[in-house]
């Protein structure tokens, strides 16, 4: 399953406070969330073995702006020595005044 395949990948980033589409209210700072933004499967009609194209949001944040930038190049990094195929397709930055906390958005297609 693709969602325990990343999970497995970014476990070791942000102390191992990763979290699929929601983090709890109380967690220590950085963390990382991610979500599967889409998921489609990749049709043939030689009876291939079929393929999934994944997209997958992952929201790094942290209480500074230069923490949130180390945290996307640690999951670009851990991302990048896992054995996945993915092509990273774009990064934002934005801050979170309600939380106070700066975000960086990666949005990742995966070939699974």
């Amino acid at each position: 399953m693709i969602q325990q395949d990343i999970f497995t990948a970014l476990s070791g980033v942000a102390g191992g406070r990763v979290f699929p589409n929601i983090a709890p209210g109380n967690v220590q700072k950085p963390y990382v969330v991610y979500a599967r933004v889409s998921s489609a499967p990749e049709n043939t009609l030689a009876n291939g073995s079929p393929i999934d194209n994944t997209r997958l949001q992952v929201d790094c944040f942290d209480v500074t702006y230069a923490g949130a930038v180390l945290l996307s190049d640690a999951v670009k990094t851990a991302l990048d020595a896992s054995a996945m195929t993915h092509l990273l397709l774009m990064e934002q930055d934005q801050f979170e005044p309600d939380a106070l906390l700066h975000r960086v958005i990666l949005d990742f297609s995966i070939w699974h």
